[in-house]
C-alpha cells in the first residue's frame, strides 16, 4: 500500500473540513477554528499544519467579488428559474462540485459563478422555444480572470438545458485551441478525448469532473480533442455516424482558421441541413439549437474590410473578411442560435456597426442582445493592481505593486524593428537577473510546501521565431551553468551569491510590505535559509521550452501531474489566450502601442495563489507607461459600462456611446473601428486631460494661456485662482492657439475647439469656470497671466529622448468639483452612492466622494469647466509644460467632431 504524502494528507483535511463549513449558517473566524480543531483531532489528520490549513480555509471563505453589469435588449423571458426546477442540472453540479472540491475555489466566486452564468443563460432563448430566434452577446472580464471557467459552466448549464449542439470558436493557435480543449475535456466532458472521442470508450479514462468521487458519468460526445492535431476534421467526424441534435449533446472546439470553418460548416449542413431559398446561403439547420461561444472575440472575428458607400450606408454587397463571413455562416445556417463573445479587450466589438448586414451571411457580430461586465475576484492580479491607474473623479490615483522591475539595457541588444539576421551572442544582464529570480521562486514555492506545483517564466524579447531559438539557447547555457554551480559549489562561479544578494534586495527587502498589500492571499513567510534548503531541488527541474510555430505549441502541464517548472521562450503565442500555469517571472518588451494587443500580451495578469508576492514584471519604462494608460483606459471603459447599466441603456446605445467617445481613439485598430477615412469622436458628459506633452510646444502654450490669463478680470486670491462667468468664445479661441501632443487622442486641441464652437453657436457652453491651479508642491515658482504661481507636480517619466513626456493622472479629484456649489456637489454624491448600492463592489470602500459622470450631470447645457495645471516637467529655465483639462456636461443634442485625419495615420502605425 503506497503512503499517503503530508500533500494528500492536507488536501483530504481541507476537504473534510469544508464539508462540516457547509453545514454553517454564515462562515465566522470562530466556525473557521473550530472546523479545523474537530478535523486536526482525528487520528488521520493529527500531524496536519494548523497554521497552513486555516489559512487556506480562510482564503476560500473570505474571497469577495462584487456585483456585474448587464447591458440588455430588455426582450428576453426568464426561463432558467423553472428549467432548473424541471430537470436536473447534472452537468453543472458534476462541474460545481470540481471546481469547490478538485479546484477549490472560493466559495464567494462558486456562487456568483452560478448566479452570473444562469443570468447568460437566461439571456440566451430557451432551447424548446419555437420558431427562428438569433440571439448575439458579449462577455467582457479581465484577462486571466476565469473567462474559461465562466463559459465551461455556460455550457454544462446549457446542455442540461436541452442545447444538443455546442462550438467554441478558440483563437487562431494550435496551442490555444488544444489547452481550450483540455480545459472542457476536465470541466464539461469528464474524460480525456486525446485517447478517444467517444464518450462509451471513457468510463476507464476520467479526468477532470468526471473522476471525482461519487461523480456520474455523463453522456456528451466531442468530435476534436485536445490532441495537437486534435482540431476538427470532416473524415473524423463522418467516423463517428453522430449527428447534432441526435439523442446525446456534441461539442466541438475549433480554431478560428478559414480552412476549419468551412470544413464545419460543410459537414453540419451536410448532416443536418434542408434547402430554404429565405434563409442567406439557401440551406438552413431546423430544430437544432445551437451555442456559438467565440474565446477572444475581439481577435480574428471582427470584420475589418469596409462595409459602407461612399455617403455612409450599408453595402450589402461588400465582402466581410474571411473569418467574420464564416463564423456569421454558420450562425445564419441554424433556425435557432446563440452566440456569446468572451474577451478582456471588447473595444473592437462595441465598435462594430450595429446595422453593419450582408445580403449571403445577414447581420455582423454586434453584441445587440446583451453585454455583461464580468467583475474580477479581491483575489485576482489584474492591471489595475500592476500598474496603479491615473484617472480623475472618486477613485484619483492609484499606485501599482512594487513587483516592477524597470529594464533599460535589452534594447541595445534586441533594438526595436529587428530582422531576423540580427545577432545574439550574449543575454542582457537584467534577463540574468530575471532568470535568478525565477530560480528563486521555484525554491520558496517548495519552501512554502508547494512542492508538486506549476512554476513558469515568460520569456518574450522579438516575435521572430528565429532570434527565439537563439535566445533559447542562450537562456538553455545559462541554466546549465547555474545547476552545475549549485551541484558542485566547490567548481566556481558565483551564482549562490548573487541568488542571495537578489534574495535579500528584492524579495526579502519588499516582503512585509508586499504581504500587506496582499493581505487576502495566503503568503506565509519565506527566510533566505529556507530557500537555500530548496534551490537545487527546485531548479534541477526547470526546462527551456519555445513556444512558437516550429516548435510543439502546447505547453504540456498536464502530463506533469507532479508539476513542471519551464522557461517559454516566444512571442505571438505567448501573446494570446495561452494560459502559463504557474506564472511568476515575465520579461517583456514587445513594443506595440495598440491597447487591446498589449493588454492580451499581459500573461501575467491572473490569480496567484500562495505566491502573489514573489511575482515580478521586467519590463521597459516605456510599457509601465502604456500598461499604466491601458489600466486607466480600461477602468474607464468599465465606469461606462455601469453608467449605460444604471441608466437602462440598451448594447445599441452602449456601442454608440462608446464607438463616439473621445477615448474610442485610445483603444484599437484603425481598421477594426472601421469609419473610412473618418474618426469622429463626441465629447458630452466626459472629460479630457493631457497627459503627454512635446517639449517642443511647450514655449507656444505657454505664451497662449499667459496671455489668456492675462486677459480675464484681475484675481485676488492666493495660489489658485478662479474665474465665472467666461465666454465660451474666449475658450474656443484659446484652443485654436495651443497644440497638443499627437498621443493625446483624447485631448486633441482642435476637435476640441470644433466641439466647443460649435455648441456655443448653437447656444451652449457659453458660461465657463476657469481654474488655475497654482498651489504646487514643488518649490519652482513662475509668473503666468500676471501671478505668481508654483508649478504642479506630477509623476512623469522625465522623457524618453525623443522630445516627449508623459505624465500620470493630472486632475485632482476635488478639482472637477470647482464649479458646483454645496446641493449640486450633495445631489452628485447622491447619485454616485445610488449606483454603487445596484452593483456594490467589496473590494472598494463606499464611496467617499462624487464620480466624475455623476458630477458632470450637474452641469447645464450652458456651463463647462477648464482646468489649468502648469506643470514642472523638468524643463530648462522652469519653462512650465501646460496641462490643461475640460469637463463637459451631458448634452444630448451634441454633435460628432471629426478628427484630423494624422490621428486616423497614427492608428493605422501603431504596430513597430
Amino acid at each position: 500500500m503506497s503512503m499517503v504524502t503530508p500533500e494528500q494528507q492536507m488536501r483530504s483535511a481541507y476537504g473534510a473540513a469544508n464539508a462540516l463549513l457547509e453545514l454553517e449558517p454564515r462562515i465566522t473566524q470562530e466556525a473557521l477554528e473550530q472546523a479545523v480543531d474537530t478535523i486536526l483531532a482525528m487520528p488521520p489528520y493529527a500531524s496536519v499544519d494548523r497554521t497552513r490549513l486555516l489559512r487556506e480555509l480562510e482564503a476560500r471563505n473570505n474571497t469577495l467579488v462584487g456585483g456585474y453589469s448587464i447591458i440588455d435588449d430588455k426582450e428576453f423571458v426568464a426561463w432558467v428559474k423553472t428549467a432548473r426546477e424541471n430537470r436536473t442540472f447534472e452537468f453543472w453540479e458534476r462541474y460545481r462540485h470540481w471546481m469547490d472540491r478538485g479546484k477549490q475555489w472560493a466559495s464567494g466566486p462558486l456562487i456568483q459563478l452560478d448566479r452570473l452564468t444562469d443570468d447568460i443563460l437566461d439571456r440566451l432563448r430557451n432551447p424548446e422555444t419555437v420558431g427562428t430566434w438569433d440571439r448575439r452577446g458579449l462577455v467582457v472580464g479581465d484577462v486571466q480572470s476565469g473567462k474559461t471557467s465562466n463559459y465551461t459552466a455556460l455550457i454544462c448549464k446549457a446542455v442540461d438545458a436541452g442545447y444538443p449542439l455546442v462550438i467554441v470558436l478558440a483563437g487562431v493557435h494550435n496551442s490555444l485551441r488544444s489547452q481550450t480543449q483540455l480545459r472542457l475535456d476536465e470541466g464539461f466532458l469528464g474524460f480525456d478525448t486525446r485517447l478517444s472521442l467517444l464518450a462509451d470508450d471513457q468510463e476507464n479514462q476520467r479526468i477532470g469532473a468526471g473522476k471525482m468521487p461519487s461523480a456520474p458519468f455523463l453522456v456528451a460526445h466531442s468530435l476534436t480533442s485536445s490532441h495537437e492535431g486534435g482540431d476538427f476534421k470532416i473524415g473524423t467526424a463522418d467516423g463517428t455516424r453522430l449527428i447534432p441534435g441526435g439523442r446525446d449533446p456534441i461539442i466541438l472546439v475549433v480554431k478560428k482558421r478559414v480552412s476549419i470553418l468551412k470544413n464545419l460548416i460543410a459537414w453540419v449542413q451536410s448532416v443536418r441541413a434542408k434547402d430554404d431559398p429565405g434563409t442567406p446561403g439557401g440551406k438552413l439547420i431546423r430544430d437544432v439549437p445551437v451555442l456559438v461561444i467565440d474565446d477572444e472575440a475581439d481577435n480574428a472575428s471582427a470584420n475589418t474590410n469596409e462595409y459602407r458607400r461612399d455617403d455612409g450606408s450599408i453595402d450589402q454587397d461588400a465582402s466581410p473578411t474571411e473569418t467574420n463571413r464564416l463564423i456569421r455562416k454558420l450562425l445564419v445556417g441554424f433556425e435557432k442560435s446563440t452566440y456569446v463573445g468572451y474577451t478582456a479587450t471588447p473595444f473592437a466589438n462595441v465598435f462594430m456597426h450595429h446595422e453593419a448586414t450582408n445580403k449571403d451571411v445577414g447581420k455582423d457580430l454586434f453584441p445587440s442582445s446583451f453585454i455583461i461586465n464580468l467583475p474580477a475576484p479581491s483575489n485576482y492580479i489584474g492591471p489595475e493592481k500592476v500598474f496603479g491607474v491615473n484617472r480623475p473623479g472618486a477613485d484619483g490615483e492609484t499606485m501599482g505593486l512594487p513587483i516592477i522591475r524597470r529594464i533599460a539595457d535589452a534594447a541595445a541588444i534586441f533594438p526595436p524593428g529587428h530582422k531576423m539576421d540580427l545577432q545574439v551572442t550574449k543575454l542582457p544582464a537584467s534577463l540574468h537577473e530575471a532568470m535568478l529570480a525565477f530560480l528563486l521562486v521555484c525554491a520558496a514555492r517548495r519552501a512554502r510546501g508547494d512542492i508538486n506545483v506549476d512554476n513558469s517564466m515568460l520569456i518574450h524579447v522579438t516575435r521572430l521565431v528565429v532570434v527565439q531559438e537563439k535566445v533559447a539557447r542562450l537562456v538553455d547555457e545559462f541554466l546549465v551553468d547555474v545547476v552545475r554551480q549549485l551541484e558542485f559549489p566547490g567548481t566556481g562561479g558565483s551564482a549562490l551569491n548573487e541568488l542571495e544578494a537578489l534574495w535579500q534586495s528584492e524579495f526579502a527587502a519588499k516582503s512585509d510590505e508586499l504581504r500587506s498589500l496582499l493581505a487576502d492571499h495566503d503568503l506565509p513567510p519565506v527566510s533566505w535559509a529556507d530557500v537555500r534548503e530548496n534551490l537545487f531541488d527546485a531548479v534541477k527541474r526547470i526546462r527551456v521550452k519555445q513556444v512558437n510555430g516550429s516548435a510543439k505549441d502546447a505547453l504540456d502541464y498536464s502530463d506533469h501531474p507532479g508539476g513542471l517548472s519551464v522557461i517559454a521562450v516566444g512571442g505571438d503565442k505567448l501573446s494570446r489566450g495561452l494560459t502559463l500555469e504557474g506564472l511568476s517571472i515575465s520579461y517583456f518588451i514587445r513594443t506595440t502601442k495598440m491597447y487591446d494587443t498589449l493588454m492580451q500580451m499581459g500573461r501575467w495578469f491572473g490569480y496567484r495563489p500562495r505566491y502573489a508576492d514573489l511575482c515580478r514584471l521586467y519590463t521597459s519604462r516605456t510599457l509601465v507607461r502604456w500598461y499604466r494608460h491601458i489600466a486607466t483606459a480600461t477602468a474607464e471603459l468599465r465606469e461606462e459600462f455601469d453608467l449605460a447599466f444604471n441608466t437602462g441603456q440598451t448594447p445599441l446605445e452602449f456601442g454608440h456611446r462608446v464607438r463616439t467617445h473621445p477615448d474610442g481613439l485610445l483603444i484599437t485598430a484603425a481598421n477594426k473601428m472601421r469609419s473610412g477615412t473618418r474618426v469622429r469622436a463626441g465629447f458630452s458628459g466626459t472629460i479630457s486631460e493631457t497627459v503627454s506633452f512635446e517639449t517642443a510646444q511647450a514655449k507656444g502654450n505657454f505664451g497662449a494661456f499667459d496671455a489668456f490669463l492675462a486677459g480675464l478680470p484681475a484675481s485676488s486670491a492666493k495660489g489658485r485662482h478662479q474665474w465665472d462667468a467666461v465666454p465660451g468664445a474666449d475658450v474656443v479661441s484659446l484652443l485654436r492657439q495651443i497644440q497638443t501632443s499627437r498621443d493625446s487622442w483624447k485631448a486633441n486641441s482642435q476637435a476640441l475647439a470644433d466641439y466647443v464652437a460649435n455648441r456655443v453657436a448653437n447656444g451652449r457652453l457659453g458660461d465657463w469656470t476657469v481654474v488655475l491651479a497654482g498651489q504646487g508642491r514643488s518649490g519652482i515658482r513662475c509668473r503666468l497671466g500676471g501671478y505668481d504661481i508654483t508649478l504642479t507636480e506630477r509623476e512623469h517619466d522625465g522623457g524618453s529622448g525623443d522630445g516627449r513626456v508623459s505624465i500620470g493622472r493630472l486632475v485632482s479629484p476635488a478639482d472637477e468639483v470647482a464649479d458646483l456649489d454645496h446641493a449640486a456637489q450633495v445631489r452628485a454624491l447622491e447619485q454616485t452612492l445610488e449606483a454603487w448600492e445596484k452593483k456594490p463592489d467589496p473590494k472598494k470602500d463606499r464611496p467617499k466622494t462624487a464620480s466624475g459622470p455623476f458630477i458632470r450631470r450637474q452641469r447645464s447645457h450652458d456651463r463647462g469647466l477648464l482646468l489649468i495645471y502648469p506643470i514642472d516637467g523638468g524643463l530648462p529655465g522652469n519653462l512650465p509644460l501646460m496641462g490643461f483639462a475640460i469637463s463637459f456636461p451631458f448634452d444630448d443634442d451634441a454633435p460628432l467632431i471629426d478628427y484630423a485625419e494624422n490621428s486616423v495615420k497614427q492608428l493605422e502605425r501603431l504596430f513597430e
